[in-house]
């Protein structure tokens, strides 16, 4: 597990989005592993449709199956008609990630976020934000 892994995901959202089928590719650095859990850090390489800065991971293994949760130092925000904002002041959301293995050194998968925010201090759950993922290891 320890390595480079190269990936990508896509956005499952509505076709009339401008984020409606793109794929945003990412570098993910695993620096740990004991067996079953691992960390590193994650960065995605379009700053267009994914998020800047450089993140980190923290997952698990079990037999085929992957789990992780990836945690962007900048939250950006996609409003339903397919607008991004950003707040460099906040941690973005945490996205979780699922899959299985394909092939070795290969995985797939959904992802999945859930926003939520404060109006007028009621806390609203807004539309989750998902989508699919595949990596790679390329060393």
């Amino acid at each position: 597990m320890i390595g480079t892994w190269k990936g990508k995901y896509k956005y499952n959202i509505k076709k009339s989005s401008e984020f409606y089928d793109k794929e945003v590719e990412f570098l993910l650095r695993i620096t740990e592993f004991d067996g079953i859990h691992f960390t590193g850090t994650v960065q995605d390489s379009d700053h267009n449709y994914g998020t800047r800065g450089l993140g980190s991971i923290k997952g698990k293994i079990n037999d085929n199956h992957i789990e992780f949760i990836k945690q962007m130092p900048i939250k950006t925000m996609m409003s339903t008609n397919g607008k991004k904002t950003e707040n460099e002041n906040e941690k973005h959301t945490p996205i979780f990630y699922t899959g299985i293995t394909n092939l070795k050194d290969s995985y797939s998968g959904n992802w999945k976020m859930k926003e939520s925010g404060f109006i007028k201090r009621l806390l609203y759950l807004f539309f989750g934000v998902k989508g699919t993922w595949e990596i790679t290891k390329i060393e």
